[in-house]
């Protein structure tokens, strides 16, 4: 789902330009909205921000972007761990249930292969959105 955000110039941080972005877990927002081609945004596109509701000019009020998370450090730190345990977690799942499957030692390795990338994926995308619905799966709370 496509929400409609206000990002700041970038050499006007007071002028805002709608933007779309798409929700990104904890209340951020990733841009996917292509910026005014005569106009140089403070986010560009891709980029993870916070937002906070503020009044806009024109009396109304509205998500404006306020920070880039991608390019926290710590965000970054997050996403590798996120990624690395999805992985790990991924080529598990994968292997057990290809051998469920069929117990020949290539399909155990291409559910490992293909879990692996899944998982990696998913918990680098969703974070922690994923492993708890992971952990609803597995206690059997969908």
């Amino acid at each position: 789902m496509r929400h409609t955000i206000f990002v700041p110039l970038f050499h006007d941080q007071s002028a805002l330009r709608e933007s779309e972005a798409v929700p990104a877990g904890d209340g951020r927002f990733k841009l996917v909205g292509s910026p005014p081609k005569h106009e140089r945004l403070l986010f560009k596109r891709g980029e993870i921000v916070e937002c906070d509701i503020r009044a806009l000019p024109g009396g109304s009020k509205g998500l404006v972007a306020i920070r880039s998370v991608s390019a926290d450090t710590e965000f970054q730190k997050t996403q590798t761990v996120f990624t690395v345990f999805g992985a790990l977690m991924g080529l598990v799942l994968g292997a057990v249930g290809a051998l469920w499957i069929d117990t020949s030692l290539a399909v155990a390795g291409i559910g490992a292969v293909l879990g692996a990338i899944i998982f990696a994926f998913c918990s680098r995308r969703w974070g922690d959105a994923a492993w708890d619905f992971l952990s609803r799966v597995f206690d059997g709370r969908h």
